[in-house]
């Protein structure tokens, strides 16, 4: 156990509090200690699946000692009992396991043992070096592997001799002065003795190949015990202290290894299974393997953990794959970042690997300002774009059976969590993956007292099997068309599993990360816009129109999905919100709008402000109060600018849209003091002046790195009712997708108010504009809907569908109210609603009088 789930378990985590209750109970603090966790453990009520963690847990940290798995010492490596235990529980019947980042072998030989094929992937020369060399020995006859211990039993009896019969490589030596300097790894006896085993294993290796293979791995195992340094997590040099207590000897730890080696050839069991290897780069998988896998089970880089390659650079150096400066770097930018000084502008900035799951932008957002160095945001990044293309990989070598069991631990920088679980599993669940078990391996708490875990995940795809067909008002004629639509098979998965309400979808940050592009009270979740468009929408190259888009989300969600997307909308904020999204940005083309708008805040902020204009803007608390003065000043220079310049490309949307986002919010990237992000409530804190070019520039740079890419279908954001005259080029659609204001529900225009007088409203817009809105029109009759519908009607294709979704309360039954106008038009084929009374939206439970979400499906006739 770790020193945190110690603690946990007896109640204590001040070691004086322990003492003095120990004194109180006149018992030595080891027996009270001891008796505290007796107690805990007989009180433990076993709940279901307790076995199994239990299982899991006791044989994580185990394996010393089992035959092979002491060849080669391998940090933060899993033993061959943790294996095997997971594939019993989660894949009996796999024939052919995968380990992608299979460090010293244990999970394709565990797989090998047990008769199945272990395919393996491994980015470092030498844990390719020591699976290949346990895999030949499991796969030698007893005879052969009898006849290679007695050698190398032979090899440590004589060894001193051995090596002195022997000259040192040359060549060897050449390469340590060229890519090594400073101290020396060795002392000279040890160095000379090295350089000699070399030229044993050379010649051994002619004579007999597998036992210089062997030899080779007793030397690597003796390298660092041999050496002047010593692991401790990461390779460094032994103190003093350490020398003194026992002084490094190279021959004496080859005998050793020699010994344990032979000793292991002896009792391993042969493998009635095969292992191979698949290539080096888990990034490539799906180009290596010809066929799926069964199960994968793996545990990839740490964040921020171990150096392997710095780790084993004396093994690599033996091995004659070091032999010039700097070669280690080439090794760490073949490989995926994990470590702090792998970092590099290139593989942070993603090199084309697709976008991130919201899940993460918030934790680089608070990396970005607070960490203590501005590389943990550019390696928590480029890890996760590089592990994204990973389990891409992981998709492409799966079949609908497929295990995947994932080893992972989180971590955590000065008061920023990193939740990696969680972001490998929406990485997994954009993949198709639903993670069916999270199994707590080990707890720990990090220095500044955040409690930590290592984890295993189980995933399995995600399973569409065949559907009902709804309950339909249009008949049995529509019933029977339905059957043949595949589109209304989608629907109806939709219905019957609720996939927002469930797993890593269920999360408010679910989605690309320009969903969060700027926040918003009242947008539309993103994973319903997602599922809505993948259902009704054809396989590619379709035309959708949302008539009520507000910042976007469901045509952004089309436009992502392959298909030409439109969107209306009355709020001038949510309309450049969605411009961004949808309408084509250049990079060069933001850059302009950045620099001409800092020339005309330098410019206008030296003009002193109309604060009784301002103070008239009032809804939380006046807006002046909302910022330091010089802030101000430079928000309504800003203000002023885009007034003059209207948003009207997405490039310009795009700068409009970040400076929107970072207007209110609780987070130092936010230009005011400490309000709320989603809705500006009544600040608070001390007046800090916040510059608006360098939070803006910060935010667009975010955005840019995120861009969902220039080859998706081209979209339109229109400013335009819904209720008026719809444009002719919204037209031949294959859908209407769209959410009106609920009844009674969130009023836009007080919840957006600071980013709606930003957009260009003055005092006396609150009070007349919102009268032309809808959410206030319906109030007062719901026949306002009858020219959407009816224009619905007339822009959709043969047998084109129209879902709307809707909000329930005990005043309005919006569903009962628009099907009867919407019948007026079209057919109504669907109607069912979902409780959302346990839901809530960014840490505000207020949504209204809401109780329910509703759904209508029509269809054209």
């Amino acid at each position: 156990m770790s020193s945190y789930t110690v603690r946990r378990i007896i109640g204590y985590e001040l070691f004086a509090e322990l003492e003095q209750a120990a004194t109180h109970a006149q018992s030595p603090v080891a027996t009270y200690v001891r008796a505290l966790i007796a107690k805990s453990a007989n009180g433990y009520v076993h709940e279901k699946g307790a076995d199994r963690r239990t299982a899991l847990q006791a044989t994580f940290r185990g394996g010393k000692g089992s035959p092979l798995h002491d060849w080669f010492p391998y940090l933060e490596g899993y033993s061959p009992d943790f294996v095997g235990s997971i594939i019993s529980e989660f894949a009996v019947t796999a024939k052919t396991i995968l380990d992608p980042f299979c460090g010293s072998g244990t999970t394709a030989l565990v797989s090998a043992l047990r008769g199945r094929k272990g395919l393996y992937a491994e980015v470092n020369p030498v844990c390719q070096f020591v699976i290949s060399a346990k895999a030949s020995a499991l796969a030698m006859s007893s005879r052969k592997r009898q006849d290679l211990s007695k050698r190398l039993l032979e090899i440590h009896d004589d060894l001193l001799r051995t090596l002195k019969s022997e000259l040192p490589d040359v060549t060897l030596r050449n390469a340590y002065e060229a890519a090594f300097s400073g101290r020396p790894s060795f002392d000279d006896t040890s160095f000379n003795q090295i350089l000699r085993a070399r030229t044993v294993a050379d010649k051994l290796s002619v004579d007999n190949p597998a036992l210089g293979v062997l030899f080779t791995v007793a030397v690597l195992r003796s390298l660092v015990p041999g050496s002047l340094m010593i692991r401790r997590g990461d390779l460094r040099f032994r103190t003093t202290r350490e020398l003194s207590r026992e002084r490094p000897c190279f021959v004496s730890a080859l005998q050793e290894s020699l010994r344990i080696i032979a000793s292991d050839l002896i009792d391993a069991e042969a493998a009635s299974g095969t292992v191979q290897f698949i290539g080096a780069d888990a990034r490539q998988l799906s180009a290596n393997l010809s066929a799926p896998v069964d199960a994968i089970i793996t545990s990839p880089p740490y964040l921020n953990g171990t150096n392997y390659f710095r780790n084993t650079k004396l093994e690599l150096w033996f091995l004659r794959q070091l032999s010039v400066k700097n070669q280690l770097r080439t090794y760490r930018d073949a490989a995926i970042t994990s470590g702090i000084n792998d970092v590099t502008v290139g593989k942070s900035r993603g090199n084309g690997m697709g976008a991130l799951p919201s899940s993460l932008i918030e934790t680089i957002e608070a990396l970005e300002e607070d960490a203590y160095d501005q590389r943990i945001p550019m390696m928590v990044e480029a890890y996760f774009r590089e592990m994204a293309v990973v389990l891409q990989n992981f998709k492409a070598v799966s079949h609908k059976d497929t295990v995947v069991a994932i080893d992972l631990g989180d971590s955590c920088y000065g008061d920023i969590g990193v939740p990696t679980h969680d972001i490998i599993c929406d990485l997994m669940a954009e993949n198709g993956f639903n993670r069916s078990e999270l199994v707590v391996l080990r707890e720990r708490q990090s220095r500044g007292g955040s409690k930590l875990s290592q984890t295993l995940q189980v995933f399995r795809p995600l399973q569409v099997g065949t559907t009902k067909t709804v309950k339909t008002v249009g008949g049995a004629s529509a019933a029977s068309s339905m059957r043949a639509d595949h589109r209304i098979e989608r629907w109806n998965l939709f219905r019957e599993t609720l996939p927002h309400q469930r797993g890593v979808m269920a999360k408010r940050n679910w989605g690309h990360p320009w969903h969060s592009l700027c926040s918003y009270q009242g947008k539309l979740k993103a994973s319903i816009a997602h599922t809505l468009t993948r259902a009704l929408l054809p396989n590619e190259g379709g035309r959708t129109l949302d008539p009520f888009s507000g910042v976007g989300s469901i045509p952004f969600e089309a436009r992502l999905q392959g298909h030409t997307a439109f969107g209306f909308d009355i709020s001038p904020a949510a309309i450049a919100i969605s411009r961004a999204k949808l309408e084509p940005v250049n990079c060069s083309a933001v850059e302009n709008v950045i620099e001409a708008l800092q020339l005309y805040i330098g410019k206008r902020r030296t003009k002193s402000v109309d604060l009784d204009s301002l103070n008239r803007i009032r809804f939380n608390g006046p807006l002046p109060a909302y910022f330091h003065p010089e802030t101000l000043k430079e928000i309504v220079a800003a203000r002023e600018f885009f007034i003059k310049n209207p948003p009207l490309t997405g490039s310009e949307a795009l700068v409009f849209s970040a400076l929107l986002h970072v207007l209110h919010g609780n987070r130092p990237y936010a230009l005011s003091r400490r309000s709320h992000p989603i809705t500006p409530f009544a600040p608070t804190g001390e007046f800090e002046y916040r510059g608006v070019i360098d939070r803006v520039q910060n935010k667009v740079d975010r955005a840019l790195r995120e861009a969902a890419g220039e080859n998706l279908p081209k979209g339109k954001s229109y400013f335009q009712d819904a209720t008026g005259t719809w444009p002719d080029e919204v037209a031949d659609l294959d859908a209407i997708i769209t959410s009106p204001p609920f009844f009674d529900s969130t009023r836009f225009h007080t919840a957006n108010w600071m980013r709606l007088w930003f957009a260009g409203w003055e005092a006396d817009d609150f009070s007349e504009k919102p009268a032309t809105f809808v959410d206030e029109r319906q109030k007062r009759s719901f026949a306002i809907y009858d020219a959407i519908f009816s224009q619905g009607a007339e822009r959709l294709k043969p047998r084109g569908y129209f879902a709307v979704h809707l909000g329930k309360s005990a005043k309005c039954d919006m569903a009962g109210a628009l099907a009867a106008v919407g019948g007026r038009h079209l057919d109504l084929v669907d109607s069912f609603a979902e409780s959302v009374e346990h839901c809530e939206s960014h840490g505000i439970r207020d949504k209204g009088t809401v109780t329910h979400h509703q759904y209508l499906l029509f269809r054209r006739r």
